[in-house]
Parts: structure tokens; sequence; C-alpha cells
């Protein structure tokens, strides 16, 4: 599998790197707010500027874009990285981040002639709302622009959690599936190693909804229901998940969870993570640990299908130190 993109902030040696990508006038004449031509004093200026909403594409270390996820939306990525599906899946997880904290609408617009543009907008889910004159820096005169808008309910239509693993589709939850969810969750094996806490679709926002927390996401193998996935708006997160006993044993658990993890962590950056487990759940210890959480604090918890307190552990997560 080829590596996606990352996003951080940009830093002051990116500069080079940004003035460079910005020297090809191809990239730059469809940037409105770029000036031409375009310098390592200017990319210097930039860095020192941007703001939280303004981040930097990398690949594999290398700055290789940048994609501006705030009021408006912005991208562009290196002219010889182009057509790789780079720009789509850095937009993605831009406007995620964005929606977790804000969920008004975001405009942007492209300039007339920039087929390119025009369809990624499109298929991010921005609706257009017609033509205008925008002032391009690196033009120095106006030109035509078409005006567009996205909305949060918009872009989580097209873009809510969606993954395929090698065996599991782990995607939004039905309401249909409350039965099975329920079934697997009164399960002794399984009741006796859920925290009270609870892991039920009460919430009507858990169902048929797959971008920002407090989420579900529901596992299927061959279109049965073998497991689901919890996400809570709390600060830190809280991950939680479940699997069929009949689909145990077969790596299953570590496929879901590990797929579902790294997906939230790409589009929602968390500070830190944490989980409760009970100390004889052998199996979600081990998939914790796999993913890189720590036992942090012993507890004491209790379950339904146990008949009083049991020993149990707080695990935390917490992401490594990115450029």
């Amino acid at each position: 599998m080829q590596p996606g993109p990352s996003l951080s902030r940009a830093w002051p040696e990116d500069a080079e790197t940004i003035a460079a990508a910005l020297a090809d006038w191809e990239t730059v004449r469809w940037l409105t707010a770029v000036p031409w031509p375009y310098d390592v004093a200017a990319a210097s200026e930039f860095v020192q500027l941007a703001g939280v909403d303004e981040h930097a594409v990398r690949l594999e270390g290398r700055l290789v874009g940048m994609v501006r996820a705030g009021a408006s939306f912005g991208l562009w990525i290196a002219k010889d990285l182009q057509g790789r599906g780079l720009g789509r899946r850095a937009a993605v997880l831009a406007l995620s981040r964005r929606f977790l904290t804000d969920g008004g609408d975001i405009s942007s617009h492209y300039l007339i002639g920039n087929d390119r543009s025009a369809r990624l907008l499109s298929w991010l889910g921005f609706r257009p709302l017609g033509e205008v004159r925008r002032w391009s820096r690196a033009l120095q005169r106006d030109v035509r622009a078409m005006s567009l808008s996205l909305s949060r309910a918009g872009f989580e239509a097209r873009h809510g959690i969606c993954l395929q693993t090698p065996r599991l589709r782990i995607d939004r939850v039905l309401a249909a599936d409350r039965p099975a969810l329920d079934r697997v969750l009164a399960l002794p094996d399984v009741a006796c190693m859920m925290p009270c806490a609870g892991f039920g679709l009460d919430e009507p926002d858990l169902v048929e909804g797959a971008l920002l927390p407090p989420l579900r996401l529901m596992a299927r193998r061959d279109g049965v229901v073998i497991g689901a996935i919890g996400f809570s708006a709390d600060v830190p997160a809280r991950l939680t998940f479940v699997i069929d006993p009949a689909h145990a044993r077969q790596g299953l658990g570590q496929e879901m969870v590990a797929a579902a993890f790294a997906e939230l962590v790409a589009r929602l950056a968390p500070e830190e993570v944490v989980a409760e487990v009970f100390l004889d759940n052998i199996p979600a210890r081990n998939i914790l640990k796999n993913l890189g959480f720590q036992r942090a604090e012993d507890l004491v918890l209790q379950a339904v299908g146990r008949d009083g307190p049991g020993d149990a552990a707080l695990y935390r997560w917490r992401p490594a130190l990115r450029a």
C-alpha cells in the first residue's frame, strides 16, 4: 500500500521547499493569493503568519503542498506529485479537522478554466454559488472565478469514515444495526468485559453518522456485523471496541481497531486518547499495546456482566512528536 499524506504545521525550514514548488507558473497562475514571482522571502513570511488552519501536506516527511481549511478552503500540491490523489486525501483530513472545531459553512473558489480544481471541489461536496470576479496577485488583474460553499452535512454525506481492510468494511452505523449490536453486547463473554459506561446506540447522533465524535463505526465481514468501535467527544477522547466472540481469535479485532484508530488519528489529530479495559481482557490489552497505548493507571470498574467490581487499567495514547 502506498503511504498517504499527513498534515502538520509549516516550519521555518520549509520556506525553501515552498518557494521552489511555487516557482512553477502553471501552479501559481491558478492561486489568486500568491504573488509572482514567488521567492524564499515570501515563503518565509507566509510560514511566519500562517494560522492553525494552514496545514503543511507531507509525504514521508517531505513537504509536498499546503491546504487551508478555515473560513475558506484552498489547496496546492507540488507539480511533480499531482494526479496521485494526495490533494484529495489532504483535503479530507483538513476539512474533517475544521468541522471538528467549527460547524459553519466553508467558502472556496476556482478560476474559470481550472478544471482540476473544479473537479476536486465538486468531489469534496462544494456547491457552486455563481460566477464572481477575483483579484489575482500573480496576474495583477481581476479574473473570472466560480464561488462555492461547503456545509458539514454535505461533506459528511460524501466523506464520512468508510474503510476497507483485507477482510472488513468499517463504516457508519445504520438504524438496522441496533439488534445486531445489542445481541453482541448481551452475550455473557462480552457483557463481563464492557465497563458500565456503555457502548449502546442510545444517542441519535451515533446512528448514521461517521464523521465526528461522538461516533460509532460498525465492522462487517461479508455483510455480517462482527464488531464495533466507539470514539467519544471527551477530552481526552475515549476509545471503546467490541467484537462478536464468534469471530474472535482470527485477528479481526486487531484489524478492525487498528484501521479505525489510524483513520481517526489522521483525521482528528487528537492530543491524547484513553481506553479502559479489565485486566483479564487479555485480547483487548494486546490490541491497545500494539497500537502504542501504555498502561497509565490502575482502576476498579463495574460491568453489567460481573457480580462485582473488577480490576482494570486506564491505557493512554499520545502521538509522537511530528514535523
